[in-house]
């Protein structure tokens, strides 16, 4: 008999859990699923959810849950994640501070976050000792924050939206943003921006992007999750979406 692949076994594995646990329903396990408006790639405004909305649905169609997300801004959204009950959340990026606040079920990819300045204003980018006593806004509730004041910077005011932090950009009363290059590419084109009116400054740091789950969060319901999320790594699924937010691998 040929041996089985360690992917292979733990996905087997998964799945028998979860038959062994029995069917869960979404009206029995009580969960519901929260995030923030990042469009295109996890959007209210669009009926599939955007990409991200689109996988995490498919993913609750497998494991039993409806997972249609419900929008809030971003930090009110990690609150009612690490308060419960039964609340899930993504996209969430996971950091030391934040490891015992909730339940970590999936990691979905990983992102690099990045100053983002206007063109008009630096046709190139200054130097980062220049930089640290400039104005810049960051996503309230994101680790941005903590990153940028690792690097020095002494500035920083946070905002609930991106759109307040690009239209700020734009009328001078910032210099600079931080924050997810996926997330501010999507904020620039669904708000009708031109890209080329902005560049990518420095990159600080990434972090790894998880689907997480309040504390209550069962061993039985997070297993049904991940053998889930198995099921549609082997269908393709889940290589559709990185493909579709640019990070195919």
């Amino acid at each position: 008999m040929t041996p089985q692949r360690p992917a292979a076994r733990r996905a087997l594995l998964l799945a028998a859990l979860a038959q062994l646990a029995g069917p869960l329903r979404a009206e029995d396990a009580g969960l519901r699923l929260v995030s923030a408006d990042f469009p295109p790639l996890l959007s209210a405004s669009d009926k599939q959810g955007g990409p991200l909305g689109e996988l995490l649905q498919k993913l609750g169609e497998q494991a039993g849950f409806n997972l249609k997300p419900e929008f809030y801004p971003f930090a009110r959204a990690l609150l009612l994640a690490r308060n419960g009950p039964g609340v899930l959340m993504a996209p969430v990026g996971r950091t030391p501070d934040r490891e015992t606040q909730y339940r970590w079920l999936l990691p979905l990819y990983t992102q690099r976050y990045h100053l983002l300045s206007r063109h008009d204003r630096w046709p190139s980018p200054p130097p980062l000792a220049e930089l640290r006593y400039r104005k810049v806004l960051v996503l309230r509730g994101s680790i941005s924050t903590q990153s940028l004041r690792r690097q020095g910077f002494q500035n920083i005011r946070e905002e609930s939206n991106y759109e307040t932090i690009l239209r700020r950009l734009d009328e001078g009363s910032a210099d600079l943003a931080y924050g997810s290059q996926i997330v501010i590419h999507g904020a620039l084109h669904s708000s009708g921006r031109h890209e080329g009116d902005y560049q990518l400054g420095q990159s600080f740091d990434s972090t790894e992007v998880w689907l997480v789950g309040s504390p209550d969060v069962s061993d039985v319901q997070a297993q049904a999750l991940q053998a889930a999320m198995e099921r549609l790594r082997a269908d393709g699924s889940l290589q559709q979406f990185l493909n579709k937010i640019g990070l195919a691998r």
